[in-house]
């Protein structure tokens, strides 16, 4: 399985998914003209990540639970890319979590004055039952 990796611009963010360097990642701006299809890859990759990491690690006997970490370091998005941000921690719990044992944390970066970002995330932990992790940024 590769890692995925999609250089952003300024108004779509750049993702790394490599989970040989254990690298989860999307930053920037999120508000391209269709979220949906260029987030589709992301997906698909957390698809086969799951059933790879499963069938690598020999889970189906075993109780081990795995955590991981995505960070979200994004200065903008949009309500359309929220709702596929959201799409995204559904994925994560319902398939990642309950079904393969894979479980992540949300790294949720912000700027210590952009309170509307903050509570965005906070909004989505509830809304998900997602860890989150806020971290201010400079």
């Amino acid at each position: 399985m590769e890692p995925l990796n999609i250089k952003g611009d300024d108004i779509s963010p750049d993702i790394v998914l490599n989970h040989y360097e254990n690298i989860f990642s999307i930053s920037g701006e999120s508000r391209p003209e269709n979220p949906l299809k260029y987030y589709e890859r992301v997906f698909s990759w957390f698809n086969d990540y799951f059933n790879y990491f499963y069938v690598l690690n020999d889970m189906r006997d075993s109780d081990i639970v795995v955590t991981k970490k995505l960070k979200i370091d994004l200065d903008y998005f949009n309500s359309t890319s929220a709702k596929v941000l959201f799409d995204l921690f559904t994925l994560l719990v319902n398939t990642g979590a309950k079904k393969f044992r894979i479980n992540f944390e949300i790294d949720w970066y912000y700027h210590a004055d952009d309170l509307d970002m903050l509570d965005a995330g906070k909004e989505m932990e509830a809304l998900c039952g997602i860890t989150f992790n806020y971290i201010t940024k400079d």
